[in-house]
């Protein structure tokens, strides 16, 4: 019962949707057509069957039956003829559903040019056959229409269904079909400008409509005018000649009727329309007498002698100036017109006494021809009629207009002849305005739908080709964003396989270099010895430095690297650099030249990434340079530090001037490769850009190169207290700082207390967190080293469990993890330091005089002096 009751709501709605659109289409129509040059519903219902389906046809045969019963008036003997054009719509929405189902497939967003194409030639040009076609045989069977007017109407109502269909489909569309994301944006790129050139054409064409209605009626009352003046005139011209009959009277006592037969024949024998004259003699009482008649224009009369002419009483025709061509009185005789013109005698005293009269007789149906003869009277239709007093009704006496007369005038002239009023009426040729095209009007409403139609056409073909582009941009966005992401995905598994790679290479270099430290300070070891420990520790040193360039430039290309600033001497860095290099240039016998021209001393930047760029560079010069010397030059200016490495080398080509600071890449004039994986130079620039600062190269194959690197560096404040030593260092000897260690390697664990007890530690170690926290708890200490990965509990979680008991122990973590993401986990969990893998014994040092404040005595600058923690630090 639901169910019915919707699919009965949903029929009500359709057909009264179609119905009020169909109004809209009927202010459209361009005479003879009764259809509307655009009718709207033909394009609404084909988007309703698309969109809810082929069971809403009864509801299109029923919006149509009642709009033809409207447009056509309910006649009873019509309704067959408005059912057939009932069910003409209804198969026009059928026929376009189907064709558009089966060749372009629905729903369908119509973003294929193909598909708009064919979507609007099947639902419109084509299935609108079938609706005009239908519908004029109907009526040309009923009798609605002749034959003549079927062609008219039939192109008017194709016409008109078509561009229904061209407008008003796409625009329900837009309202109504899926998918909505695609639909819902040409509301704006082709809804609107569709809504407002319909819009423009309807208020064109309704001006043209009403200009061309004005032109009509004005041409028009201008053939009335013209007629009407026309028939007056003629009228006019036969009274006058007339006239000049009775004057012939008046001016001759005694008329003969050769004379009178004469005279008549000469005066009016060009007014085809008398048929005769006949002059009747006035014997007495009213009572005249025939005594000659004239027939003119080979017309025959006849009278009898005895025929009574006058009235009764024709004393009515004494008054009045017996001169004037206006008196007398007539009568209609079938399609004759009989006037009677008294001519009088004039008497003593001025009296006027009646002689007689002259009767004509005229031809009506001749009247009106000769005066139409020479004007076009093929589309007009009228009445002549006369009265005379207001008392009596209108007689006609000439009408063309057949069945027209029963309606009202369209225009009416009226004037006075004798004692006569006539009245000209003149009616529209329905069946003429019914079949003339109206061509003006046509073009105007054709043309402007077919703009219309074509325009929105045109945009649905722009905003599919739109749409088209945005979607291939969405899938290649998709495929750029999935292989961005599959990139970055590769870069960070690149990079945590670097930090693996680096974790597990600095945890046996720890123990090589740590112990290889150790034996370098006994000074028991035989000169052969020593030599080999050297050696060893070159390469490990060499080793390391390879694992820090691969973590640099990973972090370069991951945008990772980060900037420590603090105050640095220059000048001890630029010595400490000296006394390193110096060695290497003395082993290829190499001079090293140093200017130092640098002032202040002091300057505020990241000391490490400096001597970093600085180290990258003379190692360089030092490898590709076999003869000759290498110098340094440095100077500070307006805020720069500029530092240029030179050497008389073999040089570099200017095309590999740019290539060299490319990863991997090494440049070589031989076919002898140097020792390295060409990353110091990479390295070197992105540090240098990523500082704000700019690095030059120039060279001169077989002369030698000079790398010039300047930096924007600020000065720093210690400066104005002069050079004093960073740290001056007393340390108490009798007192001993208790450390713990806790390491899972034993290797490192003895390397760490071997170190430690060098400087007077006294060292505990533990192989877990677990064991380090029950140390921890057990003793007090001074400082704890910590390694980060450890079985049973973890350095992270271990320190999180220190912190949580509000332990100011200082803890510094271990761990072959160089890379940022450990470095800022581990001392967000806890941690006040965090040394890589190898240890660095300085550094390790510097943490340990950190940490025993009250066992050192340290000299810092007066704006230094605070009593605050110690802030972490991470190396």
């Amino acid at each position: 019962m639901i169910r019915t009751s919707k699919y009965l709501f949903l029929i009500g709605l359709v057909a009264g949707v179609y119905f009020v659109s169909g109004l809209l289409g009927q202010m459209l129509k361009v005479p003879p057509s009764n259809a509307g040059a655009l009718w709207p519903p033909s394009g609404i219902s084909l988007a309703a069957m698309l969109l809810l389906g082929k069971r809403i046809w009864p509801g299109i045969f029923i919006g149509n039956f009642c709009i033809s019963a409207w447009a056509f008036g309910f006649k009873e003997e019509s309704l067959i003829v408005y059912a057939v054009t009932g069910l003409g719509a209804a198969s026009c929405a059928l026929a376009g559903t189907y064709l558009i189902k089966r060749f372009v497939g629905f729903p369908n967003p119509l973003v294929e040019d193909k598909s708009i194409v064919l979507f609007m030639l099947l639902g419109g040009p084509l299935s609108c056959l079938l609706p005009s076609t239908i519908g004029m045989i109907a009526m040309s069977l009923d009798g609605i229409i002749s034959a003549s007017e079927i062609p008219v109407n039939w192109v008017s109502w194709w016409v008109g269904d078509t561009m229904g269909v061209l407008v008003f489909t796409p625009l329900t569309l837009i309202i109504f079909a899926q998918p909505k994301h695609i639909w819902r944006k040409r509301l704006a790129s082709v809804g609107i400008p569709l809504v407002l050139a319909n819009a423009l054409v309807i208020v064109f064409f309704l001006y043209m409509q009403e200009i061309d209605q004005q032109q009509r009626q004005q041409k028009f009352k201008n053939q009335v005018i013209t007629l009407s003046q026309a028939l007056k005139n003629r009228i006019d011209g036969d009274l006058h000649a007339i006239n000049s009959v009775r004057i012939f009277f008046m001016g001759s006592d005694n008329v003969e009727n050769q004379e009178f037969i004469l005279f008549t024949k000469q005066a009016l024998s060009p007014f085809k329309e008398i048929e005769s004259l006949t002059w009747i003699s006035h014997l007495s009482a009213g009572i005249g007498n025939i005594e000659f008649t004239s027939i003119l224009n080979k017309r025959i009369t006849d009278y009898s002698h005895d025929q009574q002419v006058f009235s009764a009483n024709p004393n009515h025709l004494l008054k009045g100036d017996f001169t004037s061509s206006e008196f007398g009185y007539l009568s209609v005789e079938g399609d004759k017109v009989i006037l009677v013109m008294p001519v009088f005698n004039k008497a003593k005293n001025n009296e006027k006494l009646l002689r007689g009269a002259i009767v004509t007789r005229i031809s009506i149906d001749e009247l009106v021809r000769e005066s139409f003869n020479e004007l076009n009277t093929a589309d007009s239709f009228f009445t002549v009629s006369t009265s005379k007093g207001a008392e009596n009704q209108k007689k006609i006496i000439f009408s063309n207009a057949g069945d027209q007369s029963t309606n009202k005038a369209s225009e009416e002239y009226a004037f006075s002849v004798a004692d006569h009023q006539w009245r000209l009426s003149f009616y529209h040729n329905s069946v003429l305005e019914n079949s003339r095209i109206y061509w003006p009007v046509w073009w105007v409403l054709v043309s402007g739908l077919l703009f219309t139609s074509l325009l929105g056409v045109g945009l649905l073909i722009l905003t599919g080709r739109y749409f088209r582009t945005e979607s291939i941009i969405e899938e290649r966005t998709a495929a750029l964003l999935q292989a961005k992401n599959a990139a970055e995905t590769a870069n960070n598994a690149k990079n945590q396989f670097l930090a693996n790679i680096s974790h597990e290479l600095r945890t046996p270099l720890n123990g090589i270099l740590g112990f290889t430290q150790l034996l370098q300070k006994r000074s028991s070891l035989p000169e052969d010895v020593k030599k080999h420990v050297n050696i060893i520790k070159q390469c490990s040193d060499n080793l390391l430095t390879l694992i820090s360039d691969i973590l640099d430039i990973s972090a370069i290309e991951s945008n990772k690297i980060k900037i420590d600033i603090g105050n640095f001497d220059f000048e001890l860095l630029l010595d400490n650099l000296v006394d390193v290099f110096k060695l290497q240039a003395d082993e290829k016998s190499l001079t090293l030249i140093v200017n130092n021209e640098v002032r202040p001393q002091y300057l505020k930047g990241d000391e490490t990434r400096i001597r970093q760029i600085l180290v990258n560079l003379l190692s360089n010069a030092i490898k590709y340079t076999d003869y000759g010397s290498v110098s340094i030059t440095s100077s500070y200016h307006n805020g720069n530090l500029v530092v240029s490495v030179g050497d008389t080398g073999c040089g570099i080509a200017q095309k590999d001037l740019e290539q060299i600071f490319s990863p991997f890449v090494q440049i070589n004039a031989s076919d002898f490769v140097r020792e390295g994986v060409g990353l110091g130079l990479a390295i070197t620039r992105e540090l240098v850009d990523f500082m704000g600062g700019e690095i030059t190269v120039t060279s001169q194959p077989g002369k030698g190169s000079i790398f010039s690197v300047s930096l924007p560096l600020p000065i720093s404040t210690r400066n104005q207290y002069g050079a004093i030593p960073d740290q001056q260092v007393k340390t108490e000897r009798n007192a001993a700082m208790r450390v713990l260690i806790a390491d899972d390697s034993e290797i490192n664990l003895l390397l760490l207390a071997n170190m430690l007890e060098q400087y007077g530690c006294v060292v505990d170690s533990a192989m877990n967190g677990q064991e380090a926290l029950q140390l921890i708890s057990e003793q007090d200490y001074q400082m704890a080293l910590i390694d980060i990965n450890m079985p049973v509990m973890t350095g992270l979680e271990l320190v999180k469990v220190i912190r949580s008991q509000h332990n100011p122990l200082k803890v510094a973590a271990i761990s072959a993890y160089a890379d940022e993401h450990k470095i800022t986990e581990a001392l967000n969990a806890g941690f006040d330091f965090y040394l890589t893998k190898p240890l660095d014994e300085n550094k390790l040092i510097k943490i340990l005089m950190e940490v025993r404040e009250e066992k050192k005595i340290i000299v810092r600058e007066p704006d230094l002096i605070k009593n605050s923690s110690i802030t972490p630090i991470s190396w």
